[in-house]
């Protein structure tokens, strides 16, 4: 059992704070020395934020790369309006890491860690490693072979994965020649990709990847913080709905991501606005519903909402 467990985070630095909660997180749930390996567009702005990650004695290392789009690559289906050109950069890890790496824990920056994963990672790799397959993650659905999704990315086994947690066998990966692969799939496909680089790998690696059990990547919204706390390793906010914004409190309350970040920010929480009307709207709701009373420090989210602005 290796001694050591390496991350990828791929992002820009709209999502600096949020990757700060997730490194930390997984600080906190490891006895492991943890390698991160971040691949973002603006390395500079996040030396800022991960100083406070020193205080973890567990830190082996951080290391920072900045991704340079390569000439002839054309991004389908981007719309900068709402999307940011880092959603593609973990298909090309292997233009960056070293490949002195044997396995990576790919990880988005909207999952935080409850649990210690050192054994079931070890056994998750171990698994991995003694197969044919390049990677594992978990089925979010299986799809029905005419529906538009398998027809779209050509699906014959009807398996979709989410890729917010990707365990990869990177040997295999360098091996393989995954890098240059996913990108000729991705100019393949074209507009077909909807969810871009997810849909790439999934069509691509077309269900030909290890199952990993739910708690590895637990996204439903049914369950209160207390079964959270019990029964999920990496809980994953994914979809619209996040933690850090006016309309995700007021559906989901006070989540463990805030938890996390108050611990990190002097007991503040952290507030995003994508669209500014929408969170003042969002905001009102908040109080006339007297949902903010339910939020364990009311009067500093006013205060956190009013200095958003």
């Amino acid at each position: 059992m290796s001694d050591s467990i390496d991350f990828l985070l791929c992002f820009d630095e709209n999502y600096n704070i949020q990757a700060e909660v997730t490194i930390s997180s997984l600080l906190e749930n490891s006895n492991k020395k943890l390698n991160f390996h971040i691949i973002h567009d603006n390395p500079t702005s996040f030396e800022k934020t991960y100083k406070k990650l020193g205080v973890y004695s567990n830190l082996q290392s951080l290391e920072l790369y900045k991704f340079s789009k390569r000439p002839d690559v054309i991004f389908p289906n981007f719309d900068e309006s709402h999307m940011s050109e880092a959603t593609y950069f973990r298909l090309f890890l292997e233009d960056y890491l070293p490949r002195t790496i044997k396995n990576i824990i790919y990880i988005d920056p909207d999952v935080i860690c409850l649990n210690n994963f050192d054994i079931i990672a070890a056994t998750t790799f171990e698994i991995l490693n003694n197969s044919k397959y390049v990677i594992a993650a978990k089925t979010e659905h299986y799809e029905e072979s005419d529906n538009d999704t398998s027809n779209r990315l050509e699906l014959t086994r009807n398996k979709y994965f989410n890729a917010g947690v990707t365990f990869i066998d990177y040997e295999k990966w360098i091996k393989e020649g995954y890098t240059e692969k996913l990108i000729s799939k991705m100019n393949y496909l074209g507009d077909r990709a909807v969810w871009v680089d997810q849909c790439a790998l999934n069509s691509f690696i077309d269900g030909l990847y290890i199952e990993i059990p739910e708690q590895l990547n637990f996204t439903s919204r049914l369950h209160d913080n207390e079964y959270l706390l019990v029964e999920t390793v990496f809980y994953h906010f994914a979809g619209s709905r996040k933690p850090w914004t006016v309309k995700g409190v007021y559906s989901d309350g006070e989540t463990l991501y805030q938890h996390i970040h108050k611990k990190l920010y002097n007991n503040n929480y952290h507030i995003v606005h994508k669209y500014k009307k929408d969170s003042i709207y969002q905001f009102f709701r908040l109080i006339v519903s007297l949902k903010i009373l339910k939020l364990k420090n009311p009067f500093t989210y006013i205060r956190n909402f009013v200095d958003s602005f």
